[in-house]
């Protein structure tokens, strides 16, 4: 049976929000930036490793929440930062835009999420800075994702990093992985197959849900309601790009050393 993490299924996954450590450590530290003392310092700099569930969280609190959520792009503007501001607010981008976006937002009191942040601190943090006299004016929270190599560049900019505060997406947990296993699968997975999982998948949740999808359509292939560790025993559960190429580069040193 040759199925890996590609395989098409006609079964889907659940779409629910799972809620792990990573996504409590987020609404605790929103809580702190919400009793702050220092109105301009609410900003929450969300970072981790790639495909830990920062995106996929901060969607969930997005929608909980009204936030007002954009994704920074490589060649972002200032100018299509607030343009995608007002076409996210519904707001007319004519004349005198720029101001009625930060009306809406202090009046309404929205939080802004900004997803992809490294880029934003591109062209001197022009993006960012521009936020900073938003967020100076409206007292909104501001939550921005980037990635853990991304922080030390940020904090060179201590007129944005001192308002900052750091919420570092950590490891999954197993009980992280067992949870969405339980939570999203359609069939019954194994304690057994749950801890393989979690080894194979490093507890990336972006993988998690990969290896979720293949043992999904196992299931459907064999017809059962329960997949066993040894069901799926000789198979690949998901695809890690960053694990290949460290095999692969194992590998090489290995035929190296033996010719």
């Amino acid at each position: 049976m040759k199925l890996t993490a590609k395989t098409k299924v006609i079964l889907g996954m659940k779409r629910e929000f799972v809620k792990t450590e990573n996504s409590k450590r987020l609404r605790a530290n929103v809580a702190l930036q919400q009793n702050r003392g220092s109105q301009e310092s609410g900003w929450i700099v969300v970072y981790g490793r790639p495909g830990e569930g920062k995106t996929r969280t901060l969607h969930n609190w997005a929608s909980e929440n009204g936030a007002l959520m954009v994704t920074a792009q490589v060649d972002w503007t200032v100018r299509r930062m607030m343009l995608e501001f007002a076409d996210k607010l519904g707001i007319e981008p004519t004349t005198g835009f720029e101001r009625r976006i930060e009306d809406v937002i202090a009046a309404e009191e929205i939080p802004i999420i900004l997803d992809e942040a490294g880029f934003a601190l591109q062209r001197s943090a022009a993006c960012l800075e521009r936020l900073r006299g938003i967020t100076d004016k409206t007292c909104t929270l501001v939550v921005i994702v980037m990635m853990e190599q991304d922080v030390p560049r940020l904090a060179r900019r201590t007129q944005i990093s001192s308002r900052a505060r750091l919420c570092e997406f950590q490891k999954s947990t197993l009980a992280d992985v067992a949870a969405a296993c339980a939570q999203l699968s359609e069939v019954e997975i194994a304690p057994a197959l749950v801890q393989r999982i979690f080894k194979d998948t490093d507890a990336r949740m972006r993988l998690v849900l990969s290896a979720i999808h293949v043992i999904e359509a196992v299931a459907h292939k064999l017809g059962k309601a329960r997949i066993e560790f040894e069901d799926v025993k000789s198979m690949q559960l998901c695809d890690d790009f960053t694990r290949s190429i460290r095999d692969a580069r194992k590998r090489r040193i290995q035929t190296g050393a033996q010719s």
